[in-house]
């Protein structure tokens, strides 16, 4: 299974794309330290999300599994 990937730099501490401060990495980045943010945009596509509906059953499992195979698949060619 694969999940289409894209890379997105986000230069000055992501400050030009609000979305991407959204995640525990900005803190970091403010700070100096370099970050990288792996998301599999969730905040976008569920309107559960951080809510108190957000469930298993509100979750894309197929999705989610793709986007971990996606991701050992690239940590492993760093």
């Amino acid at each position: 299974m694969g999940v289409p990937s894209q890379w997105l730099p986000a230069p000055n501490q992501g400050l030009l794309v609000s979305q991407t401060r959204l995640s525990d990495h900005a803190p970091f980045w403010d700070q100096g330290y370099p970050g990288m943010m792996v998301t599999d945009t969730a905040f976008l596509r569920n309107p559960n999300y951080h809510k108190p509906s957000d469930t298993i059953a509100s979750s894309d499992l197929d999705f989610l599994t793709g986007v971990c195979e996606g991701l050992e698949m690239g940590i492993r060619k760093l």
